[in-house]
């Protein structure tokens, strides 16, 4: 593999979050609402940051249902990266299309300007590839136009406290009894979250290593066929067995009369079964109405007990 493409060694934790930092909204896969977007940055603003918005949602340049065409969507995140007046970067949504623009990003660039990014869903391609190459701890959080209510919920002091440095406690996000697969504590580092987006990258220069992770795990609008098949590979490749252990969020199954299939916990259930390792099930994470905020690419440890996650490293300077 080139040289271009290795993984990066050091672990980067950007610069923490301050009041009044300037946090860039941008595009990177569809387009966004923007009625529901308007609603965040009003939010945001009235909690004293400053918002500034990528370059093509201001101009409007949507093709089809994507934000912009490929290439002016990696510019809009690098120019974010670049622009050293920004703090913190937030993804306006996914839907699709965040894979397009990985060829097309300095990585290198990134890791010497390192900043809070926050997505989830289709971003997890860029989360892989900024974990890999850039070395940098990323956030599943949020996002500005597919979740307005999060920016209004009392769990969102708590996503500030931790971008801001002044707490560590991100089992706060998790206030309901989670299941347990099989029992144990282990700690790795996190990997993650939507799992048909991260098997899409295998075999690319974009996925990361999976030895010693604990995989964080969702999905939506998929099939326990879907998912049988997502793990299957992660199996015939020999990801899977590498794994230190695994917390689930939520999965949004699609049922068919036609063609009755098992429940997606059964097939969860299954593959937990072989590999018999520390694994946990229904985290407030995915595409429902709760959304934790991972630190991807950071020492973490998940339990059966409580506290069913906790952070093992600072992940802000």
């Amino acid at each position: 593999m080139d040289s271009e493409f290795s993984e990066a060694g050091e672990i980067i934790a950007p610069p923490h979050l301050s009041p009044g930092d300037d946090i860039r909204v941008i595009a990177p896969a569809s387009a966004p609402d923007m009625k529901n977007l308007s609603k965040t940055i009003a939010r945001l603003s009235k909690l004293g940051y400053r918002v500034s918005l990528g370059r093509n949602i201001r101009r409007l340049v949507q093709r089809n249902s994507l934000a912009a065409p490929m290439r002016e969507r990696a510019q809009e995140i690098m120019e974010a990266f670049q622009d050293d007046s920004v703090k913190a970067i937030v993804c306006a949504r996914g839907g699709y299309g965040s894979i397009h623009v990985l060829p097309f990003l300095d990585y290198d660039l990134i890791k010497s300007h390192p900043k809070i990014f926050m997505g989830y869903s289709d971003i997890t391609a860029l989360h892989m590839a900024f974990n890999k190459l850039s070395g940098l701890i990323t956030f599943h959080g949020p996002m500005a136009a597919s979740d307005p209510d999060e920016f209004h919920k009392s769990s969102f002091k708590l996503l500030v406290d931790i971008l801001n440095g002044q707490s560590s406690d991100i089992s706060g996000f998790v206030e309901n009894v989670v299941k347990y697969i099989h029992k144990g504590k282990v700690v790795g580092r996190s990997i993650g979250t939507n799992i048909s987006v991260a098997i899409s990258l295998i075999g690319t220069p974009y996925m990361p290593s999976t030895a010693g992770r604990i995989l964080f795990a969702e999905d939506t609008a998929i099939t326990s066929g879907d998912l049988d098949r997502y793990f299957s590979v992660l199996n015939l490749t020999g990801y899977l067995q590498e794994f230190a252990g695994f917390a689930f969020g939520e999965f949004k199954q699609i049922n068919s009369n036609e063609e009755p299939m098992p429940y997606i916990e059964d097939i969860i259930q299954q593959y937990m079964d072989q590999l018999k390792k520390p694994s946990i099930y229904g985290l407030p994470f995915g595409h429902g109405e709760d959304q934790m905020l991972i630190p991807l690419n950071a020492k973490m440890s998940i339990s059966s007990e409580k506290p069913y996650v906790t952070l093992e490293q600072e992940i802000v300077n």
